[in-house]
């Protein structure tokens, strides 16, 4: 187990050299889909600093001027480039910075130095007849992190370096992906190109593109803008390849007052964001009766409690809440001016109005909000960028810790806890000291592997089971069927075709077991797993070392075991027939074949091996006797694990437990991979499975013996490897 990986991204590569200058010499397709896109470099400023360098401008050749067919006629639509649309084109943190390698840290202080009316105007976002409103919601709300953003479209500009290039980078499945564009957009057709109306979602200044610009790289990294449209765009996705952090979605409306209060309660301290949008059926960007404006987000920074005779749970409880835009406030109870507000008293109104200062600040009742929002979703973000973002740092960071893993079938795709092979599933157990207060509050996300473009990935149903373990439970004792059963789970989640599946609860001290799992078993896939705590806790994935815990066939010699009759019988008989006192592998499966199930030569090879330091393919027959009590006993293991005629992959660790063995859970899957049929093994796989560990844990203790003294020679380690 390894702690939360670093989700900063790589170091941005330095600028192609002058004489290259990053651009395409046309070998890219270009799409004639019409005759009206730019390709050639424009001056729209006198001076030497703001004039666009000579030549051609990079063109993506990747993503095509293609827009999505079921939109409105696209006939009219000419591509062009920021430069043609105005005459003074900004990106974020452009306004006073000629540096074309500006550190991120000093765009992000310009971004959060900016002026107020400025940022509110930037926020101001109009979704575009082809734009996303997901992405926007995400991207306002994100604006209050102002780092984190920076990291998300990092520090360019439309002057000096200037090239038509420009980049931005995403979260999936655990890292940042960059993607490269230029920058021509889709806009309406005029007269004149400075009128041109872009159909991409733009903001309220009408020279900044930093929106425009991320959103198409947006809809590059998932295959075309059409993509962007539809139920699989959603504010909760848009805000996890935007962060990376875990997301949680809510539906106030559904959720227990209660329960959404102690949320929001357990969530504004800590590191967490909290954006909280309206599902209206108006039209995104509509001003409603109270107020909000549909679509928009709105973070939610803080609750209060008023005086107030209420018999609820929530009674007295407000919200505060910020829209980055600067409008689109509460026209409802508790806003400004409304006789809620009038009657409170002067200094408990003095002290609201100083929590909420900042362009958007407003308050609102805790049952109010919890009607006017459809969606609540809450971004757990990491303690590299809770380092990163001043602004969370004046909250409580979250210890992290990241695991990946795959269910493999017939290893541990043990499917939900119902299943009989539930055991088998990957096992994370949290060790919850005693502190003050005796309580931790815990996220636990479970990802499963995706794809984004333009075939993105079958999503299969995922979930995971919390189990309280009593204190004298073994660490390594839920891994087998009969102490897994004991377990009843604390929590359960739902099971859904999703991305991820996330929880917040909390626990108080003491063990835990957490399995995720699939809906179905013996399913394939590929998945992330991320606990995310506020206090200091252990967590270690549940596994077992690589042991023979009882060595059966020294017991036989050392404590003088009588030979069984049969036994004694194949001995004596393979003595009559052999001139020498040794015996090979043919000559004792020769001898084997009346015997419970004739061994094939190959078990028997193994056998010998285990005898057989010298490599001579012999063995004295005097030590033939403790081999066959050894598979004798293998032999009675097999014949108790085994269904019908086969034995099941998820049984193999108990088989091993009961023939004297333990073994990690990387070697027992190197065991399924090599040895199984499906999620099966067959009686003489199984057998020969058990020789090739007894074989490596002989050919371990010599090796260790010898590279003490000398060094191990490639021949001698071919040998070890053919002869096994």
């Amino acid at each position: 187990m390894k702690k939360f990986m670093r989700t900063r991204p790589p170091p941005t590569p330095a600028h192609p050299a002058q004489n290259s200058n990053g651009l395409s010499k046309g070998g890219g397709v270009r799409h004639e889909r019409d005759g009206h896109h730019s390709t050639m470099s424009r001056y729209w400023s006198g001076s030497d600093e703001d004039r666009v360098p000579p030549g051609p401008l990079w063109e993506d050749p990747d993503f095509g001027l293609q827009l999505p067919e079921r939109r409105r006629a696209t006939h009219n639509v000419v591509w062009l480039r920021p430069h043609e649309l105005c005459l003074r084109p900004r990106f974020l943190g452009d306004t006073s910075v000629d540096a074309p390698h500006q550190e991120e840290t000093e765009q992000a202080v310009q971004i959060e130095t900016e002026p107020p009316d400025q940022f509110a105007a930037r926020w101001c976002v109009e979704v575009g007849e082809v734009g996303c409103s997901a992405l926007c919601s995400a991207a306002a709300a994100l604006a209050l992190t102002p780092r984190l953003l920076a990291r998300v479209a990092p520090p360019q500009s439309f002057r000096n370096g200037y090239t038509g290039r420009f980049r931005f980078q995403f979260w999936v499945f655990g890292s940042w992906r960059e993607v490269c564009i230029d920058d021509r957009l889709p806009a309406r057709a005029t007269r004149t190109p400075h009128n041109a109306r872009l159909l991409v979602s733009r903001s309220g200044l009408a020279d900044d593109f930093t929106l425009p610009l991320l959103e198409k790289a947006y809809a590059k990294l998932h295959g075309s803008y059409g993509a962007l449209a539809g139920a699989s765009a959603s504010v909760a996705r848009a805000l996890q390849e935007l962060t990376g952090g875990v997301v949680q979605s809510f539906s106030p409306p559904r959720q227990p007052p209660r329960l959404l209060l102690q949320v929001l309660h357990s969530a504004l301290p800590r590191s967490t964001i909290i954006i909280a949008t309206t599902t209206e059926k108006e039209s995104v960007g509509r001003r409603l009766r109270n107020g909000l404006i549909a679509g928009q987000a709105y973070c939610v920074t803080g609750l209060a409690r008023v005086r107030e005779e209420s018999n609820t749970e929530a009674g007295g409880a407000l919200v505060r809440l910020r829209a980055p835009s600067g409008r689109g406030e509460w026209a409802g109870a508790w806003a400004r001016g409304s006789a809620q507000w009038r009657a409170l008293a002067a200094a408990d109104r003095d002290l609201l109005e100083s929590r909420a200062t900042q362009p958007g600040h407003f308050w609102m009742s805790f049952a109010d909000f919890a009607r006017a929002f459809g969606r609540l979703e809450l971004v757990h973000v990491g303690p590299d960028d809770w380092l990163r973002e001043p602004s969370l740092q004046s909250k409580r960071a979250w210890r992290a810790v990241v695991a990946r893993r795959r269910w493999r079938p017939g290893y541990n795709a043990g499917g939900p806890p119902s299943a009989p092979t539930a055991h088998a599933n990957p096992q994370f157990q949290l060790q919850v000291p005693r502190g003050e207060p005796d309580e931790c509050h815990v996220v636990v996300s479970v990802m499963q592997q995706y794809t984004v473009g333009a075939r993105p990935t079958r999503l299969h149903a995922i979930g995971f089971a919390l189990y309280e373990l009593p204190p004298s439970a073994p660490p390594a004792r839920p891994h087998l069927a009969h102490g897994f059963a004991e377990l009843r789970p604390l929590d359960v989640t739902h099971e859904c075709a999703a991305r991820e599946v996330a929880t917040f609860f909390t626990v108080p001290s003491g063990r835990y077991l957490l399995v995720p799992h699939t809906r179905l078993p013996h399913t394939s896939a590929a998945f992330l797993l991320r606990i995310l705590t506020d206090r200091h806790t252990d967590v270690w994935e549940v596994n077992e070392d690589n042991a023979i815990i009882r060595d059966i066939a020294a017991e036989f010699e050392q404590e003088g075991w009588p030979v069984p009759k049969d036994m004694q019988s194949i001995v004596n008989k393979l003595l009559r027939k052999q001139e020498t006192e040794e015996v090979e592998g043919e000559a004792v499966a020769e001898g084997l074949r009346c015997w419970r199930g004739r061994p094939s030569v190959e078990l028997c090879r193994a056998l010998i091996a285990l005898r057989d330091p010298g490599l001579t393919g012999r063995v004295s027959i005097n030590q033939l006797p403790p081999l066959l009590a050894l598979l004798a006993c293998w032999r009675a293991a097999v014949a108790g694990t085994r269904c019908g005629r086969r034995v099941s992959t998820y049984r193999l660790r108990a088989l091993l437990w009961g023939c004297g063995l333990t073994a990690s859970n990387k070697v027992l899957e190197c065991l399924v991979l090599r040895y199984a049929r499906g999620t099966t093994l067959a009686p003489e796989d199984c057998l020969l499975a058990l020789a090739r560990l007894h074989l490596a844990h002989e050919r371990y203790r010599c090796l260790d013996a010898k590279l003490k003294t000398n060094p191990l020679s490639l021949e001698e380690m071919i040998l070890m490897t053919i002869y096994s």
